[in-house]
């Protein structure tokens, strides 16, 4: 008589799919359509924290020498978004777009003119009773219009995905903080070009593991419904060529 004994795990190790309960998985370690899974981020390679005062807001950046990047923008000490970004599927040439309100900064320019122009009569002691008070006027004028354009200029620093082109790390730059944006730009290029190290060179295997990635930035709030469609389309379209 032959006798029996319950299967374990290691009878399957050689199989590429197995039958648990009546549901079929399939053994991820023998799988060449999968990217290896990245490590799970534990060492701090780089953190920057930049303060923009004026606007009330904080970016802080981590960067793991597993090949992740931590992004979290904190404002009026709320925190608003924090999220996490495999930099396997960044591509690591950003785009910078600058933004400078020309309307206002020339309001500024002629606000500060007529303001030299007020302070001519008082340099040869021609007070009136309207020069005085026509100078303050237009120096807050001046005052205002010159804060709201150091307001409004700023720089979008933007890393989208490789194929879905989707943005995934998008930084304000105000003045005053831009510098100190473009310092940390080389750090997040230079961790992007490690982590391409460990990409496979099977490009159809590579789409498939940054179509899953897009849809776990979508999860996680990193990208819109939205987004995440548009993104999937391309990457789909690359499937199409030689």
């Amino acid at each position: 008589m032959t006798q029996s004994r319950i299967p374990s795990i290691h009878d399957f190790a050689d199989a590429e799919h197995f039958v648990l309960e009546d549901v079929t998985a399939r053994n991820s370690a023998l799988d060449p359509e999968l990217m290896p899974a990245s490590a799970e981020p534990r060492n701090v390679r780089e953190e920057v924290e930049i303060r923009d005062r004026v606007r009330g807001r904080t970016t802080l950046v981590r960067i793991f020498e597993e090949g992740w990047a931590d992004i979290e923008v904190v404002r009026r000490r709320h925190r608003t978004t924090h999220y996490r970004i495999d930099l396997r599927y960044i591509d690591a040439a950003p785009t910078m777009q600058r933004y400078h309100p020309i309307r206002l900064l020339k309001a500024t320019g002629i606000a500060a003119g007529v303001t030299a122009l007020l302070s001519i009569p008082a340099l040869f002691g021609w007070l009136s009773a309207w020069t005085v008070p026509t100078a303050f006027i237009a120096t807050g004028i001046t005052a205002a219009t010159g804060f709201i354009a150091f307001y409004l200029s700023h720089e979008k620093i933007i890393f989208r995905t490789l194929h879905g082109r989707a943005e995934t790390i998008r930084f304000g730059a105000g003045l005053g903080t831009i510098r100190r944006f473009h310092k940390l730009v080389p750090k997040l290029v230079e961790a992007i070009g490690e982590s391409a190290e460990s990409v496979t060179e099977q490009t159809a295997i590579y789409l498939r593991a940054e179509m899953r990635e897009h849809y776990r930035l979508r999860s996680v709030g990193a990208l819109t419904e939205e987004e995440c469609a548009s993104s999937t389309g391309r990457i789909l379209a690359n499937f199409d060529q030689p």
